[in-house]
């Protein structure tokens, strides 16, 4: 295992997202086919909807590797989920800076 120590400046409302939303864990649903993934993937933005009372079109949101479309994670439709995805992709391209710099040393 490697340890590394980062730096982050972390502009204030990203800062209050985070710390409203609380800490994360890594899951999984565990395995099953593609079209039960998708069952509970509508299921979940149904739920989301409800709660934050939208309605129409939303904007799905998460993490991508830079110039792709290649997806990392989905953060969802919720008003909090373009915060969210800025979150991870700051911590991810922290992350990629310092190990980057470590290659390069």
């Amino acid at each position: 295992m490697k340890t590394i120590t980062i730096s982050v400046d972390i502009p204030d409302e990203l800062e209050a997202r985070l710390l409203a939303a609380g800490p994360a864990q890594w899951g999984n649903t565990g395995a099953k086919p593609d079209i039960e993934h998708l069952v509970e993937f509508a299921q979940t933005l149904t739920l989301t909807r409800e709660h934050f009372a939208t309605d129409g079109d939303a904007e799905l949101h998460g993490l991508f590797l830079d110039g792709t479309n290649t997806v990392l994670c989905h953060t969802g439709v919720s008003p909090n989920s373009p915060v969210h995805a800025r979150i991870l992709t700051g911590l991810w391209n922290a992350l990629h800076a310092e190990l980057s710099k470590e290659q390069a040393a």
